[in-house]
């Protein structure tokens, strides 16, 4: 009896965990107000970083797709993700893959843009998270405007341009339906790159400082000495692992 009430605890904060992560992520692909192929493909890089949530695709895609049409504020599932549910190295996770979302069509929205900042104290990151972000990303976007929120006018003039702009969005409908395929798939030497936040252009010694630092972060022997559970361990072991090699690719093209 005594493990079966443990398995349902634990049951219920991996249930818990999962529809905090994939609430958020669906929050912030809905931001602008619509989700499209490149942001929902972009979200499924929470099946990489967080392999809890491979065996559960099913749940995971359900609550995405439930959770987009949500009212709680952004922020507020932010901190209650970091306060109840997550550790650092989670957090961190997470805002990389809003990163993510936001800039998966290569621009970068206001709206977008906004709510990565507002969202690095609610995950317990330091401000200047966004900062360092946005100056290791800003080679894979450009900035755009949100889109205009369309305005039927009163005058006949106006009138009639909203008749002519609906025949011509009638006649695209069926190409509108077709949602754009995924982005193609990145070569290993990007996704390493991507792994240590960094971009091809950086200096032999800002990857290796930064190899250093994801080294640290996900250290078995420093989560166990921070009293971290043995899943958190286990979990940091397979990103140390993901980390070495993607080190490995980076060393073999620079013959570091």
């Amino acid at each position: 009896m005594k493990n079966n009430s443990i398995n349902k605890r634990i049951r219920h904060r991996e249930d818990m965990f999962l529809r905090r992560l994939f609430g958020i992520l669906a929050r912030m692909a809905k931001i602008d107000g619509k989700v499209d192929a490149w942001e929902a493909h972009a979200a499924e890089g929470a099946f990489t970083r967080f392999p809890r949530a491979t065996a559960r695709r099913k749940f995971c895609a359900s609550v995405f797709n439930s959770a987009k049409n949500g009212r709680t504020p952004l922020r507020d599932l932010a901190a209650e993700f970091e306060r109840e549910w997550a550790n650092p190295e989670d957090c961190l996770a997470l805002y990389e893959l809003l990163w993510d979302i936001a800039c998966a069509k290569g621009v970068l929205k206001p709206s977008h843009k906004n709510a990565l900042r507002d969202l690095c104290v609610p995950l317990g990151l330091p401000p200047n998270y966004f900062a360092i972000f946005y100056r290791r990303r800003s080679a894979t976007f450009r900035e755009v405007e949100d889109d205009e929120p369309r305005r039927e006018g009163g005058s006949r003039k106006s009138r009639k341009s909203s008749q002519r702009q609906k025949k011509s969005e009638q006649g695209t409908r069926s190409e509108q339906r077709r949602q754009p395929p995924p982005p193609p798939p990145k070569t290993p030497l990007q996704e390493a790159y991507e792994l240590l936040g960094c971009r091809g252009s950086d200096s032999n010694d800002v990857l290796r400082r930064a190899y250093r630092e994801a080294a640290k972060r996900y250290h078995p022997d420093m989560l166990r000495a921070r009293g971290c559970s043995d899943r958190q361990v286990a979990e940091a072991c397979e990103m140390m692992s993901r980390i070495n090699a993607a080190w490995e690719v980076i060393c073999d093209e620079r013959k570091l």
